[in-house]
C-alpha cells in the first residue's frame, strides 16, 4: 500500500506509452509537411528535440530549429521554429460521442478554441495529433490563484468557454455514465470489498460506495446546474500561464456539453493546493475566496448573454458557489472510481490505496477531513 507522504512526485515522469524508435524523423517529417518553408530545408541535425512530461493521455515533443544559417537570417521566415507536437493515444475514458470517433470532435474543438485564443494555436492537424504552439509557461496553482489579475483572466475565459456555441452534440449525461461504467468495470475486475480489506479502507468499508455514487447522481440532479460546452478536466495542469500570451487553456479532448458546474469544481477541489499536494486532505477555503472568480464570471456572462444570463435565477453568486462544492466532490468521486477501475492511477506509482480512502472519506461532514458544506 503506497502513501502519497512516501511519493517524490516531483521525480515522476508524466509521460504516457513508449517513445517510439523513429520518432524524432517521424516529428521532422511532420514539422516539414505541415510548417514548410524553412523546416524544408532542415535534417535531423538542425533540430532540437525533447519528449515532453505531462502528456497523461497522448505523447507530447518539442521540436526546435537550433540555428538558422546567415542565408536564412537575411530571409523572412514566416513559420515557427519551435513547436509542441501532440501525438493521440488512446483515452482512457470515452464521452461516448461520435459512436468512438471522438477525435472528429477534438479536431472541431481544438480549431474553435484555438480561433478564439482560449486554447493553444494549431499549426497542423492530421489523423494521429496536432501541431501546435510551443508555450514557456508555468502551471495555475497557488500563487497564480492569490494574483487578482491571473484570477480575473481565468474567471473571463472560463465564462468565454461556457458561451462558445460548439456544433457537436448536446445531450450528453458524461458524468453519470462515466461513474456507471467505471464502477460496473470495477466490481467485475476485482471483489471490491477484499480490496478495501487490503488497503484498510475503513470508510469505504463502512459505506456501500454505489449508494453514494447514486446519493451524488441525484445532488447533482437536484442542483440543477445548467448545460454548456465544459472544458471537463479545468484543473491547475490544464492552465498554462505565460508571459507572452496570458493563460492559455488545454488538453480540451475531454470536452463536451454538460453541467457547468464540472468546471467549477473541478477547479475549486484543487484550490489553495499545489501540484505536489493534489493527495493530500482538502481543507476547502472560506465562501469568500471564490466570490472574486464566480462575480467576474457572472460579469463576463452578463456581457456575453445580457438578459439570457441574468434572468436565470441559478446565475447567482450563491448558485454557483453551490455547484461548485458539489462537484469538487464529483471530482473527487471520478478521481476514486477512475483509480478503483485500473487497481492503478494513470499517474505511475500511485495506486488504489489509502489515498482514494481520504478522497472519499471528505464526502461525509462528521470526518475531521472536511465538510464542503459548513454553514
Amino acid at each position: 500500500m503506497t502513501d502519497y507522504l512516501d511519493i517524490d512526485i516531483s521525480k515522476i515522469d508524466f509521460i504516457r506509452g513508449n517513445t517510439p524508435d523513429n520518432i524524432k524523423e517521424t516529428c521532422l517529417n511532420l514539422c516539414k509537411d505541415y510548417l514548410a518553408d524553412i523546416w524544408l530545408n532542415i535534417t535531423i541535425d538542425d533540430m532540437e528535440f525533447k519528449r515532453l512530461s505531462g502528456g497523461l493521455t497522448n505523447q507530447l515533443y518539442y521540436c526546435a530549429i537550433k540555428q538558422c544559417d546567415n542565408d536564412n537570417n537575411n530571409k523572412e521566415i514566416k513559420s515557427p521554429i519551435e513547436v509542441a507536437i501532440r501525438l493521440y493515444e488512446s483515452k482512457h475514458f470515452n464521452n461516448y460521442d461520435n459512436k468512438g470517433y471522438e477525435r472528429l470532435t477534438d479536431t472541431v474543438v481544438a480549431l474553435m478554441v484555438s480561433q478564439n485564443k482560449l486554447g493553444p494555436k494549431i499549426y497542423g492537424m492530421f489523423e494521429k495529433g496536432q501541431i501546435q504552439k510551443y508555450y514557456k509557461h508555468r502551471q495555475f496553482r497557488v500563487d497564480e490563484q492569490n494574483n487578482p489579475k491571473l484570477v480575473s483572466e481565468l474567471a473571463t475565459k472560463l465564462a468565454q468557454i461556457h458561451a462558445m456555441d460548439v456544433p457537436i452534440k448536446k445531450s450528453n449525461n458524461w458524468i453519470f455514465e462515466t461513474f456507471d461504467r467505471s464502477y460496473e468495470e470495477a466490481n467485475n475486475l476485482f471483489d471490491l470489498k477484499a480490496l478495501y480489506d487490503e488497503c484498510n479502507c475503513q470508510t469505504l468499508k463502512g459505506h456501500e460506495l454505489i449508494d453514494e455514487i447514486q446519493w451524488l447522481k441525484d445532488t447533482i440532479t437536484s442542483l440543477d446546474s445548467p448545460i454548456a460546452f465544459t472544458h471537463v478536466d479545468f484543473r491547475g495542469s490544464n492552465i498554462m500561464v505565460t508571459d507572452e500570451d496570458g493563460i492559455i487553456l488545454c488538453d480540451f479532448e475531454y470536452s463536451c456539453y454538460d453541467y457547468r458546474g464540472c468546471d467549477f469544481g473541478t477547479l475549486f477541489a484543487e484550490w489553495g493546493k499545489n501540484f505536489l499536494d493534489f493527495l493530500k486532505p482538502q481543507d476547502f477555503p472560506n465562501d469568500e475566496i471564490f466570490k472574486p472568480f464566480i462575480d467576474i464570471y457572472i460579469n463576463e456572462m452578463t456581457r456575453l448573454k445580457g438578459n439570457v444570463f441574468t434572468d436565470d435565477k441559478r446565475n447567482t453568486f450563491e448558485h454557483i458557489l453551490k455547484e461548485g462544492k458539489v462537484f469538487a466532490l464529483a471530482s473527487n468521486m471520478f478521481f476514486i472510481v477512475m483509480t478503483l477501475k485500473q487497481n492503478e492511477s494513470v499517474i505511475p506509482d500511485i495506486t488504489f490505496d489509502k489515498n482514494q480512502e481520504m478522497k472519499f472519506s471528505e464526502f461525509f461532514p462528521n470526518n475531521d477531513t472536511n465538510n464542503l458544506f459548513k454553514a
